[in-house]
């Protein structure tokens, strides 16, 4: 899938290469950063997440430690171990990939919105603390999306309720467009007919 993306931006005349990373090993993150050898970086998205459905009484640690890795630990470690890249940047972002859970309570998801809401707080921090370098940190928290994960998720959901990966995509890309200095708040993008 990586290198489909890169051919497909090869193709229109751009730029691109790809690297397979584990956002939960460490000592691959760190690698990562190496590998860039202080190369700028204008954007980091942290998107990679999982989700789980599952009561609290019926969640293993297992479980609660694998969401809290993927969905919170890891977009800490990843701009943390980044910023030092973003900083030679002329108009940095960190975008947080959330979840309308941050925004509203659902039962059976319990694992999964304490990372969300974790992020949250933690975009919120690293915003307050990235100030001084005007990088912006802004976390976009959609509804259901219309994705494989929303399908294995909901097996025959209606698509009509589901926000499309090209418009969480137009949106970060306003965010990241903003000039440098000016940033927005956390905001969630739902679709009207979602209930």
């Amino acid at each position: 899938k990586l290198l489909a993306v890169v051919n497909e931006i090869k193709a229109m005349g751009g730029e691109a290469s790809s690297y397979h990373l584990d956002v939960t090993d460490d000592a691959g993150v760190e690698a990562f950063a190496k590998s860039l050898d202080g190369q700028t970086i204008d954007i980091l998205i942290n998107c990679a997440g999982d989700w789980l459905i599952e009561n609290m009484e019926t969640t293993t640690n297992e479980q609660l430690d694998h969401i809290l890795d993927t969905d919170l630990r890891a977009p800490y470690i990843m701009s943390r171990s980044l910023i030092p890249n973003l900083r030679k940047s002329e108009n940095a972002s960190i975008i947080n990939i959330g979840s309308i859970v941050t925004s509203m309570s659902v039962g059976g998801v319990s694992a999964y919105t304490a990372a969300k809401v974790g992020l949250k707080g933690l975009s919120g921090s690293l915003a307050d603390e990235l100030k001084p370098d005007k990088i912006r940190v802004v976390m976009l928290s959609p509804g259901p999306a219309d994705t494989p994960m929303r399908d294995a998720a909901s097996p025959g959901i209606d698509k009509s309720v589901l926000v499309m990966p090209e418009t969480i995509a137009h949106m970060v890309y306003t965010v990241v467009s903003l000039p440098r200095g000016i940033s927005t708040s956390d905001f969630v993008l739902f679709s009207m007919n979602w209930a």
